[in-house]
């Protein structure tokens, strides 16, 4: 009897515990049911509030409120930016570099023109200036030189002979215009300017890899005239010295490539490479450094105070 009623017992508890979680479960339903469709009604019901409009009263105040509005776009498409491009033109010092070379280095009658044999005319005596034979390699390199600047300078069609037509010095503006349009780096040469570059480097090369001040002042000599201002020894120095930053740098191939490059897409003064083949374009100036502070000693410098004014034109940090 007792097991019975033990027996009875457990099933009475776990049937009873069974309904308990079904309530539970029935409820939690329902209240979950009630929560989603408050949601949803307050979703639909909800205004959203505009802010009122002040009002002015127009017979207390004459004020006026004027409102503009103004779109601004920030970047433009890749077809709208072609569209825009600005045409590439020489600034005023690069022209003035470009028509010195043009003027003392090519046009030996100064008439204004340049024909095939102007062209040949700087080359010989720029071999004849390196003291190179007709049978060398840097002669052969020059002569290809030679011939791939006349193609550029004095295009030819079928039919005519080259050695009439001439080169006038819009003309020669012109093709440079094109040729460094496409050039923001060095390294955007065309092949020609770049051999044109090395070849001058080892014309005026003495030996040792690098160009030395009495060279530089013999090359201008010959081609500018030994009555000229750049064969004058205070103008040597000055050119020098911007070619190699005051002394600092050895003027070898390297920096002989950048001032090189400086003289053609330079287009503002005070540039390594300003004064390359003709003093031209304004004196480079730079601003003065006061060294006094440096040679100071301590009882007689002037130190600063927030209460006071100084009459300092140079510090040491």
């Amino acid at each position: 009897m007792y097991k019975r009623k033990n027996d009875k017992n457990i099933f009475l508890n776990s049937s009873s515990i069974i309904n308990i979680q079904n309530n539970a479960c029935d409820r939690t339903r329902d209240r979950t049911k009630q929560l989603l469709r408050r949601t949803m009604s307050w979703k639909s019901n909800t205004i959203i509030m505009q802010p009122e409009e002040p009002k002015f009263d127009d017979t207390s105040s004459t004020l006026e409120i004027h409102v503009w509005a103004s779109w601004m776009k920030r970047y433009a498409s890749e077809d709208e930016s072609k569209s825009l491009e600005i045409p590439f033109k020489l600034s005023s010092l690069q022209e003035e570099k470009l028509s010195t070379f043009f003027k003392y280095y090519l046009d030996g009658d100064c008439d204004g023109f340049v024909f095939e044999h102007d062209f040949h005319q700087f080359f010989e005596k720029l071999r004849r200036f390196a003291d190179w034979s007709p049978d060398s390699d840097e002669y052969i390199i020059l002569k290809q030189v030679l011939r791939e600047l006349i193609q550029v300078f004095i295009p030819c069609e079928s039919g005519q002979n080259v050695a009439f037509i001439s080169l006038s010095i819009d003309d020669w503006l012109k093709v440079w215009c094109q040729t460094l349009s496409k050039c923001t780096v060095a390294s955007d040469m065309p092949l020609w300017l770049k051999y044109f570059q090395n070849i001058l480097f080892k014309s005026l090369d003495s030996g040792k890899g690098e160009i030395e001040k009495s060279n530089l002042q013999r090359f201008y000599d010959t081609f500018l005239g030994s009555n000229c201002e750049e064969s004058k020894q205070v103008v040597i120095d000055a050119m020098y010295n911007s070619l190699t930053s005051n002394g600092d740098f050895k003027l070898d191939r390297d920096t002989w490539g950048r001032c090189f490059a400086n003289w053609l897409l330079g287009t503002r003064p005070n540039g390594s490479g300003q004064w390359l083949f003709a003093k031209c374009g304004p004196t480079p100036e730079f601003f003065p450094i006061d060294y006094s502070a440096m040679n100071s000693t301590v009882n007689t410098r002037d130190t600063y105070s927030h209460k006071r004014r100084s009459d300092r034109h140079s510090i040491v940090v």
